[in-house]
């Protein structure tokens, strides 16, 4: 089965054709550097915000959650030398500039206020394509704001084929650590609604994406007018080597979000630098 693991579809969610339509709305006018938001334009960008969070828990009818199983002491090693490769490769990537020189870019530079804001590499991207994995050639960067707006490295992400066995997944990291997701049963808009997007988030864009995003199934996509997308991209797990901790739970057992989600690592931890 063919694939294609773009920045773009490694997105926060199924919003590829925003992304899209916003570099084209940009290279077609150079215009100046964005002005201020309105308090209703800030209210829509936070109320997109939590529209975001909210699908990407793991009991989202938007989320596939990837096998498990309890982990071995084997596991624990192998976890932990790539949390000590991935530490040492990336730890350069505190500073986000020094990722964007690197080739690193925002994913929805749009949306202002995001629950994770994912740093997406095409170079690591096509890597990971071909079943390659490197701890330090991550698919994205994961930043976090702390409490004066500045953005945190916090972890990276992973990703691998949508058609990816088990095996295969624990091959790449071990899925009795790592917390395997596909974002699944979405429903783009379709091609006049992609048209006329004017670029900016609003009450009635948000109003729109609620809906589409209440869509599971192809029928009702079909009859809204959209385009109906099974799993968008393929597996992928965050590990949140830069969140302050070195307990296992606090770098692998969690959703999207960062919040722990205590459901893996029965085997005690190995020890981490």
């Amino acid at each position: 089965m063919s694939y294609n693991i773009r920045p773009s579809l490694f997105a926060v969610l199924a919003l590829t054709w925003i992304v899209t339509a916003t570099r084209a709305n940009r290279a077609q006018s150079q215009s100046p550097a964005k002005s201020a938001a309105s308090p209703a334009q800030s209210d829509a960008e936070a109320e997109l915000s939590r529209v975001i969070a909210s699908i990407l828990s793991d009991t989202s009818s938007h989320m596939r959650m990837g096998p498990t199983r309890t982990a071995t002491a084997a596991d624990s090693a192998r976890a932990a030398t790539v949390v000590a490769a991935a530490r040492a490769a990336l730890g350069q990537y505190v500073d986000v500039k020094v990722a964007e020189r690197d080739g690193y870019f925002r994913n929805m530079p749009w949306l202002e206020e995001q629950p994770i804001y994912h740093y997406n590499s095409v170079q690591n991207s096509d890597a990971a394509k071909r079943g390659e994995f490197d701890p330090s050639k991550p698919v994205s960067l994961l930043y976090k704001k702390n409490d004066r707006g500045q953005l945190t490295l916090v972890g990276a992400m992973y990703g691998t084929s949508p058609s990816a066995a088990p095996d295969s997944l624990d091959v790449v990291l071990p899925i009795s650590m790592a917390h395997w997701h596909q974002h699944v049963n979405l429903c783009y808009p379709g091609p006049t609604a992609s048209r006329h997007w004017s670029g900016k988030v609003d009450a009635g864009f948000v109003f729109f994406m609620k809906l589409l995003l209440s869509i599971t199934s192809a029928a009702e996509c079909e009859a809204a007018g959209g385009r109906f997308v099974a799993s968008d991209a393929g597996w992928m797990a965050h590990v949140y080597m830069f969140a302050g901790s070195n307990d296992p739970k606090a770098i692998w057992d969690a959703d999207d979000v960062g919040s722990s989600m205590g459901t893996q690592m029965t085997h005690p931890p190995a020890n981490l630098p």
